[in-house]
């Protein structure tokens, strides 16, 4: 017993799924941090790094801004991702359950996983959207001996427009209001609810070819997990694009997406950068997913073992069972 409340067994099961998330969403963030920089570099400084490339881009931030460089807009980042994924995983659970209490008669596979995760998603983005555009807007400045370009075409550093993250939203608030912090959120919502349902979906039709005997190995949840999300990212990249421009408009010098809506700013795109531009730094996310992936369900599934959460075919469902008169009888547990 003591040993079981050590590693959270005296919690309820939704905290030790939103801790196991939480833990998991930090480590895999932090993981990959520098190839996030350079991704959010490449999607809305067009000009700037044009034609560099990986190698390339990697070479520029750290001749002006360093190694810590790599890291600019990541404590924002990790401090959206942590509550992000802990709502991510504990809601896409709550969901499902609450679904198949709802309805019991439902199919129990992967079009149950893609509604529910779709409505994860879209809870989880509402509820941490602002911290993605502080860290978007940190990620976007260019560090300069001491000082922050906006754009490395200045002969001129300018001075910093955002000391921090607290900075960060004091100004947005103080120049926009509430409004200003969810800037871009509608191509988020648009994005996420495909890509997270379409994660789980594809994750759990997957999983439904792995031999029932290795479904709880590692390798073969690594493996469906990662395909997973290269084709849930394939799918719903140019809506990140879009989201990534908007969020950073202010600064930008050709302003195409103000004031344009999302499916506006998606023709602006195609029209005036170029189709190509909507998948701009897509190569950097394939490389950026596969470790985060691997590297957010090996922490996830250690802080579930350690928290003591059962796996999800574990978990039990109450699942309400009426008697002859029509009145409700004690209830069953399913899985």
């Amino acid at each position: 017993m003591e040993a079981a409340e050590r590693g959270g067994g005296a919690l309820p099961l939704a905290v030790r799924e939103l801790i196991a998330g939480g833990v998991a969403g930090g480590v895999a963030k932090s993981a990959v941090a520098p190839l996030e920089r350079v991704k959010i570099l490449l999607q809305t400084r067009r000009a700037e790094f044009r034609g560099s490339g990986l190698v390339g881009s990697f070479r520029t931030i750290y001749q002006t801004e360093g190694p810590l460089g790599f890291y600019r807009g990541n404590g924002a980042s990790v401090a959206r991702i942590v509550p992000y994924a802990a709502l991510h995983y504990m809601a896409y659970e709550e969901y499902r359950r609450w679904i198949i209490l709802g309805f019991p008669n439902v199919e129990q596979g992967p079009v149950l996983d893609l509604v529910a995760g779709s409505i994860a998603g879209g809870t989880a983005v509402v509820s941490t959207y602002p911290l993605d555009l502080v860290r978007t807007k940190l990620a976007y400045q260019l560090q300069v001996k001491g000082a922050v370009n906006l754009s490395l075409r200045e002969s001129k550093p300018s001075e910093q427009v955002y000391k921090g993250i607290l900075d960060c939203v004091k100004t947005i608030y103080r120049q926009n209001g509430l409004k200003g912090l969810y800037r871009g959120m509608a191509p988020s919502l648009y994005g996420i609810f495909p890509y997270s349902g379409l994660k789980f979906y594809f994750y759990e039709k997957m999983k439904t070819h792995v031999p029932e005997e290795h479904r709880k190995d590692i390798i073969p949840k690594l493996a469906c997990g990662s395909v997973a999300g290269l084709l849930g990212q394939t799918i719903t990249y140019p809506l990140d694009v879009v989201r990534r421009q908007m969020q950073v408009q202010a600064f930008s010098l050709s302003n195409l997406v103000k004031g344009k809506g999302t499916f506006g700013s998606l023709v602006m795109i195609a029209k005036h950068q170029g189709w190509k531009q909507l998948f701009s730094g897509l190569s950097i996310n394939y490389l950026k997913v596969v470790p985060s992936v691997a590297i957010g369900f090996t922490v996830y599934d250690s802080m579930k073992d350690w928290l003591n959460v059962p796996s999800r075919e574990q978990a039990a469902v109450v699942v309400p069972v009426l008697s002859e008169d029509g009145s409700n009888a004690a209830p069953v547990h399913s899985s």
